[in-house]
């Protein structure tokens, strides 16, 4: 069933309804016929950012990961992500639809804003060294807005082909809707490319640690992310090395480093403070309604000898078997605990990531499941710096570099070459260059659980085989449980909603493997 919150700014004042899932309804308050002033522009600037918490948490986060080999349902689940954990998406589909009307959203309430600040800005050449950072801020969130849609609805972009789909790429803002035809991958990377060019030109805020507005920075970092799907390489280890603190780039930023005890590395996590986020739009008790829950991966119960978890989902095996005793994310990011389901018991490993911040709990008895969300922090980085080395075809000395760095700051140790020569298994049981999979198995290890492991797979071009912890096998749901993809499986791409295609005669194609 849907859940909704509505973002509603009026007069420069946030307002919203507490949801369990928050999904984003176009935002409303003065018309956009009359100029707005600046306190109402700065109101709409808040949402924006609001817009960017709702969609960096809960759902937005947990149905792309339960898409893949990432968990296993158990019977507390009752459905939820049903659909998407036994790969039986339909263009009906309610969540995914959902997704695809929030994402949509957003970029209609950027292109608001960008369309009444350069108003305000005409009848008053004043507010234009306060409103130019606003209007590049829009840039950025219409520009993540549609990369979340091509992830998601488009198949992994491949500058060698021109004739990929990609989703409507709408600039104007309409009160009306505006039935633009899906057009091609290539333009919506285009547009990204023009918006991050925006961005950067509008946002002039230098960066720091655990900033909660946009910032150089956080441009730089979403650049590289950018290059790194758009396979322009260089481009990816030049801007995730800018922000490396033993970078020797002209005008990087030094003021990050990565965490390298288990305190700082669950402070990141249990109070949003750490030396390597660099975007973090805030969060505080007051504002809990603002960003989504992620409690499915832990829903823990408070008795005399702690908490007992019933989570709805639980890691698969290959994911435990990633995480040693000496990696200081073992324990953060997964934890060993006891399990009662329905009166059902077990003991076995839960995501323990997204406890969330200590700071908003009203009592020790009852956990928040809520931070502020980590769009950009630095382990991603130096992830992105060696996968692209190593898609450039450089030495492992090199690959290796960027890599081990985060490795040694998790309390690993350093590989060499020589570690990383010959094949290993993908996680479909095939054969693929060592080097490569020792970078996969650091993405799995690192950025568990915060949504990416499907666009990492696209992008890789690899399959899955599910697996399960047998310790947990009494509490499992059985569903899906031996799941296995091929990677030229066509559903790695997701289905444009019913509604989209039957509402917009100029839409096009449905994705291939769903009925129109």
């Amino acid at each position: 069933m849907k859940k909704i919150i509505n973002l509603i700014v009026a007069f420069g004042t946030l307002l919203t309804v507490s949801s369990c899932d928050l999904d984003l309804e176009p935002t409303s308050g003065p018309t956009s016929e009359g100029l707005l002033n600046i306190e109402q522009l700065r109101g709409l600037r808040l949402g924006l950012y609001g817009n960017i918490k709702a969609v960096s948490s809960g759902s937005y986060l947990y149905n792309p990961d339960w898409f893949t080999d990432l968990t296993n349902e158990t019977i507390n689940a009752g459905g939820t992500g049903y659909y998407f954990h036994i790969w039986a998406l339909y263009s009906s589909d309610g969540d995914v639809a959902n997704m695809w009307a929030n994402y949509n959203a957003m970029i209609r309430n950027a292109n608001y804003f960008i369309m009444k600040a350069k108003e305000a800005i005409a009848s008053n050449d004043a507010l234009k060294v306060e409103l130019d950072p606003f209007i590049g801020e829009a840039h950025f969130m219409r520009a993540y807005a549609l990369n979340k849609l091509a992830l998601l609805f488009c198949e992994d972009y491949d500058p060698g082909k021109d004739s990929q789909m990609g989703v409507p790429v709408q600039t104007e803002y309409s009160k009306d809707p505006v039935n633009l035809s899906r057009g091609k991958l290539s333009d919506v990377y285009g547009q990204i490319l023009s918006d991050i060019a925006e961005a950067k030109l509008g946002i002039n805020r230098p960066g720091e640690l655990n900033a909660i507005y946009l910032t150089k920075d956080a441009i730089t970092a979403f650049e590289a992310q950018i290059a790194l799907q758009m396979h322009d390489y260089d481009n990816a280890i030049k801007c995730a090395n800018m922000l490396q603190p033993d970078s020797k780039l002209p005008n990087a930023s030094t003021i990050y480093s990565l965490v390298t005890t288990s305190e700082h590395l669950e402070q990141m996590w249990r109070e949003d403070k750490s030396t390597e986020t660099i975007f973090q739009p805030e969060v505080s008790r007051a504002t809990l309604g603002s960003v989504n829950s992620m409690a499915y991966y832990y829903y823990a119960i408070w008795t005399s000898t702690g908490f007992i978890a019933q989570p709805y989902y639980v890691p698969e095996q290959h994911y435990v078997n990633l995480f040693a005793n000496n990696d200081i994310r073992t324990g953060i990011y997964i934890e060993k605990m006891p399990i009662n389901i329905m009166n059902v018991q077990a003991n076995g490993y839960v995501i323990s990531k997204f406890t969330g911040n200590e700071t908003f709990q009203t009592d020790r008895e009852h956990l928040s499941y809520r931070n502020m969300p980590k769009v950009f922090r630095l382990a991603q980085m130096y992830l992105i710096e060696a996968e692209a080395r190593y898609r450039n075809n450089e030495a492992a000395d090199d690959v290796l570099i960027p890599l081990n760095k985060l490795r040694t700051a998790r309390g690993l140790t350093a590989l060499t070459p020589n570690d990383v020569v010959g094949n290993a298994k993908d996680d479909a049981g095939n054969d693929i260059p060592k080097l490569f999979r020792v970078i996969q198995e650091e993405y799995m290890r690192e950025m568990i659980a915060e949504g990416g492991r499907l666009f990492d797979l696209k992008r890789w071009g690899q399959g899955f085989k599910r697996d399960y912890q047998t310790a947990l096998s009494n509490i499992l749901s059985g569903r899906g449980v031996n799941l296995q993809v091929n990677a030229n499986s066509v559903q790695f791409v997701w289905p444009i909603p019913n509604d989209e295609i039957s509402n917009n005669p100029n839409f096009g194609s449905q994705n291939p493997g769903y009925a129109q």
